[in-house]
């Protein structure tokens, strides 16, 4: 089971506890082990969990939009995936939603 606490995502059962999957920092998800460092795996903009290294930039993979996940590349248009809390990992709930839908996705089960 993956936890969150200051911005690392861990396998732990515990919160802050585990080894490092990744982070999140700014709306950019890496793999590395602090804040900020690591190869970036995506990103999310307004509601759209995207590819890229940079925010806005990569291709659109999925939206969130009113707590509903869903395929398209923009947000609120697609085939629906799912809500908000069927992606959501211990410790994360206080984030923006499409930061907890694409930690999930990168980090801890790739669905979009």
């Amino acid at each position: 089971m993956a936890n969150y606490k200051g911005g690392v995502i861990r396998d732990g059962s515990s919160i802050g506890l585990g080894n490092a999957l990744g982070n999140l920092k700014n709306g950019i998800i890496r793999n590395g082990s602090s804040p900020g460092l690591g190869s970036a795996l995506g990103n999310v903009k307004d509601g759209v969990i995207r590819t890229g290294s940079s925010v806005g930039l990569g291709s659109a993979i999925g939206n969130v939009k009113a707590g509903v996940v869903r395929d398209g590349s923009s947000a609120g248009l697609g085939k629906v995936v799912g809500k908000v809390s069927d992606f959501t990992i211990k410790g994360i709930e206080r984030e923006r939603d499409d930061e907890i839908v694409a930690v999930y996705h990168f980090l801890t089960k790739k669905f979009l």
